[in-house]
């Protein structure tokens, strides 16, 4: 008895695993996600498979369970196992059909809100580098303002320094001059 149940687990354990390989085929799957769909696929049933062992013989692993279990595993792969597949995935396939033109208008729908905001965020991205150089542009023209007015400034402070001193040298020349005409006199 015990035999037999373990070569209707193995069937059991490839008939999940045969729907898992139905998702794939309606649903395109990567590399990576298909190997850790493997992972956790072979973790559950290795845990089902030591539930059913302690179950039905007091968790003692015999050898023959496991030959039970490979032989309805081999059994269902060449006797059910491809044609469930086919099977399931084209009645699946044909009772999705009318929901996917629904599904592509949405699809279409999503894609024209996606591009659209995209659109969107690429203006305003624009927007903002203008703004930005401006600003930059702005900071620039203030700073060679102030560059420019303390030059000025200088130029300015150096100037009326030089008319100082030029009115300083007049003055002294009219203080001379003055002087001169005291002792002509």
């Amino acid at each position: 008895m015990f035999f037999l149940i373990s070569i209707l687990w193995g069937a059991i354990i490839l008939l999940a695993y045969d729907c898992l390989r139905i998702l794939r085929r309606l649903i395109k799957h990567k590399t990576l996600l298909i190997g850790i769909e493997d992972l956790i696929f072979w973790v559950a049933s290795s845990i089902f498979i030591f539930s059913m062992i302690y179950r039905e013989n007091d968790g003692i692993i015999r050898g023959f369970s496991i030959m039970g279990m490979a032989l309805g595993m081999v059994a269902y792969h060449y006797i059910f196992s491809d044609l469930i597949v086919k099977l399931f995935t084209k009645l699946i396939q044909y009772l999705l059909k009318p929901f996917g033109f629904i599904l592509k208008k949405i699809k279409k729908i999503g894609l024209y809100l996606i591009n659209f905001v995209l659109i969107r965020l690429k203006k305003l991205h624009k927007s903002v580098r203008i703004a930005l150089n401006a600003r930059i542009q702005k900071k620039k023209a203030i700073r060679d303002r102030r560059k420019s007015t303390k030059l000025e400034s200088k130029r300015a402070k150096a100037e009326a320094k030089k008319r100082d001193k030029e009115l300083m040298k007049a003055k002294a020349n009219d203080k001379k001059i003055v002087e001169l005409e005291k002792i002509d006199l």
